[in-house]
């Protein structure tokens, strides 16, 4: 039965985290058990850059796929769909056109949110007790700035939403949820408790399909502190120094009123961190690409391979609920593919390398092989000029292409940083893996290079039909370069599953 997975990206992090997800899912990176994936994107923050980076990603990758007619199957890049809830309920008045939720009265400030100058004199004394001057003064359409205390009261209007009403009347038993939220920050760490309770704690007064949400197949991902924040004029804003003690509070938290709700809770974050500029205005919160983010969704893509028999709810309790925890190799500042374990390389080594290598290809090779005689290329649907000019190159793949290098670009920048390829790659791909090299041949070295794709190509096309170009070029190119890595670069790819 098709399961639909729904995710909550709370605040900058939770967007930060479902743009590495989408990277992945452009890889074909597979993920077995769930038929489609619906961001649902929670932050107050209307000119968070990260936010906006990853609703333009998603738009293209929509956009990509809506142009593949042939069904794709797993492991084919784009292979899993992406829908928002405006797909999904098909167009109902007040869903929005991005995965976003829109927060109501965002714009104002705390202070006139909760109408304090409307109380009266005992209830402005409690309300001064629970929140500082500088909480009340809190512009709301920049974020909780850190304060959590903010946020819980804000996002309780989370389940009165229509984009609530609405996931909850469309939600199915076959159907999953997944929670991304840092802990140490103001959004996620009041979000990712609030949307735990509407689901877990729905009432047949208040949405549809009460029964659902109660026993839903929930997962999620508590991010603690993996970066810092440069120091500010005005420490009450936002100080670094809380972050450890506000994430010990939370776990604390978290231990007697989430944990057990859960099927799944996945805990990541590093001592090792880079410190960013703070700039929550506009143009504002723009956070290179981090190899956390890249690990957290690694727990989606877990979480979306486990089996439903070990995600079992009864009365609206998990049987079985498990708690897992990301680590490398060694604590090295550096990371490459050789760093990840064994079974983390058989999930990403040959998903991500076969991207890179395409994306390779798209930049330096495609023009190249236009007009010539390789099989791949010249036979019908042809891989030919027309194409090559479309929207669907031009405008779509190759704009996802810029952001998927961008991406891997900030993580080999980053502290700690990601770098698993050499992106100084002309016609030899011998080394385009770090730390690996391709097999030797009877005569010594194997000479690997975009020919060497083109050959693998020609060998995938054999006994297939294809109904148009962009099918072909998609579908070629997905099972081209898995052969290619795989007959190569056995060495890297000896516990991968082959497509």
């Amino acid at each position: 039965m098709p399961a639909k997975l729904y995710i909550f990206a709370i605040g900058g992090t939770g967007s930060r985290v479902l743009k590495s997800l989408t990277m992945l899912m452009a890889a074909g990176v597979e993920m077995s058990q769930v038929s489609e994936i619906v961001p649902i994107i929670i932050d107050p923050h209307k000119d968070n850059i990260d936010v906006q980076r990853t609703e333009t990603l998603i738009s293209k990758y929509k956009q990509i796929r809506s142009s593949i007619k042939t069904e794709l199957v797993k492991g084919d890049f784009f292979s899993t769909p992406i829908r928002t809830l405006e797909d999904i309920v098909k167009k109902s008045d007040g869903i929005g056109t991005t995965p976003a939720l829109t927060l109501k009265d965002s714009d104002k400030t705390f202070e006139d949110y909760i109408d304090f100058g409307g109380l009266d004199e005992k209830n402005k004394a409690f309300a001064s007790l629970l929140f500082s001057k500088e909480n009340l003064s809190t512009e709301m359409d920049i974020g909780f700035v850190g304060n959590p205390n903010i946020g819980s009261v804000v996002l309780n209007q989370f389940a009165e939403s229509e984009e609530f009403q609405n996931f909850a009347s469309n939600f199915t038993p076959n159907d999953r949820v997944f929670i991304i939220s840092s802990i140490f920050g103001g959004t996620g760490a009041a979000g990712f408790p609030l949307i735990l309770k509407n689901i877990r704690g729905a009432e047949t007064e208040k949405v549809q399909n009460p029964e659902n949400l109660k026993n839903a197949k929930i997962g999620a991902l508590t991010v603690m502190p993996y970066f810092g924040i440069k120091p500010v004029q005005d420490k009450k804003v936002i100080d670094k120094a809380t972050f450890i003690s506000k994430t010990k509070a939370a776990l604390q938290y978290y231990s007697r009123g989430v944990n057990k709700k859960l099927n799944r809770l996945y805990y990541i974050g590093d001592e090792v961190n880079q410190d960013y500029d703070f700039d929550p205005g506009k143009d504002g919160q723009k956070n290179n690409a981090h190899f956390i983010e890249l690990a957290s969704a690694l727990a989606i893509v877990d979480y979306a391979n486990t089996e439903d028999i070990d995600l079992e709810c009864v009365d609206g309790k998990p049987v079985i609920p498990v708690f897992k925890e990301f680590g490398i190799r060694e604590n090295e500042e550096t990371i490459g593919l050789k760093g990840l374990s064994i079974s983390t390389q058989n999930i990403l080594s040959l998903p991500l390398s076969q991207f890179m290598l395409f994306s390779l290809y798209l930049d330096k090779r495609l023009n190249e092989v236009i007009g010539s005689n390789v099989p791949w290329v010249s036979e019908n649907p042809a891989i030919d000029r027309s194409f090559a000019r479309g929207n669907f190159i031009e405008i779509n793949l190759k704009e996802f292409n810029q952001q998927f290098k961008d991406w891997l670009n900030e993580m080999t920048d980053n502290r700690r940083s990601f770098k698993a390829f050499n992106s100084e790659i002309n016609e030899d791909l011998s080394n385009l893996i770090i730390g690996y090299s391709p097999k030797r041949g009877f005569l010594g070295k194997t000479k690997v290079d975009f020919k060497t794709l083109d050959e693998a190509n020609n060998d995938v096309i054999n006994g297939h039909n294809y109904a148009n170009a962009i099918d072909k070029f998609i579908k070629v190119m997905s099972a081209g370069t898995g052969k290619m890595l795989s007959d190569k670069f056995p060495d890297l790819f000896q516990n991968a599953k082959k497509k």
